[in-house]
């Protein structure tokens, strides 16, 4: 609608019955005619914007949390390791909205998937050749999908993603980077929906009551409409377009009055509304925001030790070497061995095994600053980061590892057989060329501690360091 028109039409269909109808017939003809088509315009234009705003909001919303699913899955994808990728998928299907995912391989032959009810696969895959595939082509838009299973119509955002390398995970298939593979998932927009339809229930009992409210008055105050329907009028349209804040001036007390007081308790009304769509796209932002900080924590974290995983401390690593290259100061690595780590497995059990981790993972965070990272590198090997700090001050706090290590040990399991090795390398000291080789002066260090006869700390000297 135009919102410049001046509502020509109700005139001229008034002026073709001019010689049989009454002045009074026309003008509630008149006012009865604009009241009606307002609210119907309002609404239809509210609703639509309603729609379109959650639906544009949910399919951006579950494409942004497909691409950040499909960046923590890229490393996993490329050695298609389909144990961890059936764990991770049903960990995820538990601990989200999701209906289904499904993780396919560049052909989009399915290569993990779970869904959050028997049946609801069912929609998402196609049988070829007795191979589980996805249809790549016709899913890489988001489009909103209804599946019913176990009795249960609920709404779904459908959303494909490419998994790439290097976390580029557009929507676009072309790119000049490879594809390992494709995410598939379906977040539950449910509630959403049922929202938007109490919202239109509540706009039409709005509208019903202003109707009932607004078409007896005006044909009690036809014979003053003139001036004061213009500016009524101007209010209707200008809600129509948008300025929700137009209201119509209330001079009198008469039944002209009431229209216009009715007529400002249905905007108020249709304004209350907005701000309850306001808050609806409020909250769902900020579920999502939380799904996205969950979603980090597990993509970084290491799930027994809660540490943070290596991968994730190669880029925390990355950052720190260069930003202690920049402005020339110290970086120390320390790399932290378990002792006879084996045989405690074997002659204990992996559950005291676990337990000797644990505890060496509440010796290491108990001596670490806020700005220290630590890491679990592998098996039974963890990694801590000291940024600003040199391999003497290094030394030191390794030691108090040490000792807060084997008092926990010697307190719980005296006959326990293992204590730590550590190698320390700093930057200054080694003069490593990057945060790799870095890595490896205290892998290399750690070792020369175990062949001194382990429970010591070694650090390792720029004599003794490997460039690279």
């Amino acid at each position: 609608m135009d919102c410049r028109e001046n509502y020509s039409g109700h005139h001229q269909s008034a002026k073709w019955g001019s010689g049989l109808l009454s002045l009074q017939f026309k003008a509630s003809l008149v006012v009865v005619g604009v009241i009606l088509l307002v609210i119907a315009t309002g609404m239809t234009l509210s609703m639509r914007a309603m729609n379109q705003a959650v639906y544009d909001r949910e399919c951006d919303l579950a494409v942004g949390w497909a691409r950040t699913l499909a960046g923590s899955m890229a490393n996993l994808m490329s050695h298609q390791d389909s144990d961890s990728l059936e764990g991770l998928v049903a960990s995820l299907i538990d601990n989200q909205d999701l209906g289904y995912l499904v993780l396919a391989d560049a052909r989009g032959n399915v290569l993990a998937s779970a869904q959050s009810s028997p049946g609801m696969l069912g929609s998402a895959l196609e049988i070829q050749d007795s191979i589980r595939q996805i249809d790549i082509e016709t899913t890489l838009r988001p489009r909103m999908v209804r599946v019913n299973a176990n009795a249960d119509d609920r709404l779904y955002v459908d959303v494909t993603v490419p998994i790439r390398p290097w976390g580029n995970n557009t929507l676009t298939v072309a790119s000049d980077e490879p594809i390992e593979g494709y995410l598939r998932i379906s977040v539950d927009v449910t509630d959403a929906n049922f929202k938007l339809q109490d919202i239109a229930q509540q706009l039409s009992k709005t509208a019903i009551v202003a109707i009932l409210l607004i078409v007896p008055i005006s044909l009690l105050v036809a014979r003053r409409v003139v001036s004061p329907l213009n500016e009524l009028a101007r209010t209707a349209r200008a809600i129509a377009c948008g300025s929700m804040d137009a209201r119509a001036p209330v001079r009198s007390r008469d039944e002209l009055g009431q229209l216009s007081a009715s007529f400002n308790t249905m905007a108020d009304r249709i304004a209350a509304t907005q701000l309850d769509l306001l808050q609806l796209n409020s909250e769902l932002e900020e579920r999502v925001q939380q799904r996205t900080r969950d979603l980090k924590e597990l993509a970084t974290k290491d799930p027994l030790t809660g540490l943070y995983n290596r991968r994730h401390f190669a880029e925390v690593m990355s950052r720190e070497f260069a930003a202690a290259e920049r402005y020339d100061s110290d970086l120390t690595c320390l790399m932290l061995d378990l002792d006879h780590f084996k045989e405690i497995n074997d002659r204990y059990g992996h559950a005291t095994g676990d337990e000797t981790l644990l505890m060496l993972v509440k010796a290491i965070s108990g001596s670490l600053r806020g700005a220290d990272v630590a890491a679990r590198f592998g098996g039974d090997e963890f990694i801590v980061l000291l940024p600003q700090t040199s391999a003497e001050s290094a030394s030191v706090l390794a030691d108090r590892i040490l000792r807060s290590f084997v008092e926990q040990i010697r307190k719980k399991y005296p006959d326990l057989p293992t204590t730590v090795s550590v190698g320390a390398a700093s930057l200054r000291g080694t003069r490593a060329r990057s945060y790799e080789a870095l890595i490896h002066e205290a892998d290399v260090a750690m070792y020369n501690a175990k062949q001194a006869g382990r429970n010591q700390v070694s650090v390792a000297t720029q004599s003794s360091s490997i460039f690279v």
